[in-house]
């Protein structure tokens, strides 16, 4: 096989998904015009089936793995975003109950796509760079990560050129194409079969980071809103968030370990968020808080794939059924993130809610310090990498 077609293939999936699993949070504003005029209920009913589509695709992941190996799982992801593109540009084509159901159905298909393609490139990742997994694996999340930073440009360039459905028919293009691309495949022995209790501690940590990433983004353009009302405040310090912490990702993936040994940085990353939760709730005015988002978001910019890398590490057979683990906890954790704090406010102010949220920092800082020590003496005898 072709090295560069396979890396091309892999990388390439991560970034089609980054671009297409932000499409219906980009649409709010065409959805609720015409001639789609859906109701903010309506509206809001469409993340349950991308989020629990997510969770079911990433943890059915390992046991697909048994059946079609890796690349088998890889495929069905990707015919899941294929449908789900599909089914997107239907709904540009269409108006009224026709778009809703399709629209409806394609958040289904993109969450199960997610789910499963994000298990199979995370493990195609490290098993391709396997000396340098941790890098290989922040470099793809945060290739992501600038996907999901620039689709919604793209979505809006083309919604100005008169169809936003041109931007969903592109990606469908591109997943179609991969679907016929051979990649190095792997099937778990009967023996690698299934989850350990050991994997809970790394799945525990992405949870609890993706309640402080869902607590910083689902409400920086809010709080940020209600304290700076004049000019585009909000809408700043969410793009500095998701900016900073893309670029911050891709920058610190090639810090070298002899500088900075990966257990430091997860644990600086764990203590950073902590101040990013303190800064963003005592700072006032809107320059301000954006500065102190930008900050958050690049505390928060290796925690998650630093997890990511050392989970794969420690289980070199088990690396789709663990990748697939951690993509459920993100997607529950982001759900927390979002929702928890909505639900607090009956009692808290906003601000009080980010200041509380600072405490987050210690387990996280404990789990840095549990998780590097048990991918270094990992439970059991670790196998050999496919």
């Amino acid at each position: 096989m072709n090295r560069r077609l396979v890396v091309g293939t892999v990388y390439g999936a991560g970034i089609l998904q980054g671009a297409a699993f932000v499409l219906v949070p980009s649409l709010g504003t065409i959805l609720a015009a015409a001639p789609y005029h859906f109701s903010i209920s309506a509206y809001g009913l469409l993340y349950f089936p991308e989020i629990g589509g997510a969770i079911l695709g990433a943890l059915g992941a390992g046991r697909l793995q048994q059946y079609a190996g890796s690349q088998g799982v890889l495929r069905a992801g990707l015919a899941a975003n294929v449908l789900g593109m599909l089914l997107l540009v239907l709904a540009s084509l269409s108006a009224g109950p026709l778009a809703y159901g399709a629209i409806l159905l394609e958040t289904l298909a993109l969450g199960l796509g997610f789910g499963l393609t994000l298990a199979a490139v995370n493990h195609y990742a490290a098993a391709l760079f396997a000396t340098a997994e941790t890098r290989a694996v922040t470099v793809l999340n945060g290739l992501v990560g600038a996907a999901t930073a620039l689709s919604p440009l793209l979505l809006d360039a083309a919604e100005r050129m008169g169809n936003w459905g041109v931007w969903p028919a592109l990606l469908l293009a591109g997943f179609a194409l991969l679907l016929f691309a051979r990649l190095p495949d792997h099937r778990p022995s009967r023996q690698a079969q299934g989850y350990q209790w050991a994997m809970l501690p790394f799945a525990l940590a992405v949870l609890l980071y993706a309640i402080c990433e869902g607590t910083f983004s689902s409400w920086a353009a809010v709080y940020v809103g209600g304290n700076a009302p004049a000019g585009h405040w909000g809408a700043l310090a969410l793009s500095a968030f998701w900016a900073s912490m893309t670029v911050f990702r891709l920058l610190l993936a090639f810090v070298p370990q002899q500088r900075l040994s990966r257990r430091a940085q997860l644990t600086l990353s764990a203590l950073a968020i902590g101040v990013g939760f303190a800064l963003v709730g005592r700072v006032q005015g809107g320059a301000a808080l954006v500065v102190a988002f930008a900050l958050s978001g690049a505390a928060c910019s290796i925690y998650y794939p630093y997890v990511m890398a050392l989970g794969l590490a420690a289980w070199p057979q088990r690396q789709v059924g663990l990748a697939g683990l951690l993509v459920a906890a993100l997607m529950t954790g982001e759900g927390i993130g979002s929702s928890a704090p909505g639900a607090l406010q009956a009692w808290f102010s906003l601000s009080d809610i980010y200041l509380a949220s600072a405490l987050w920092a210690l387990p996280l800082a404990a789990l840095a310090a549990w998780l590097t020590r048990l991918a270094g003496h990992p439970p059991g005898k670790p196998e050999n990498s496919p």
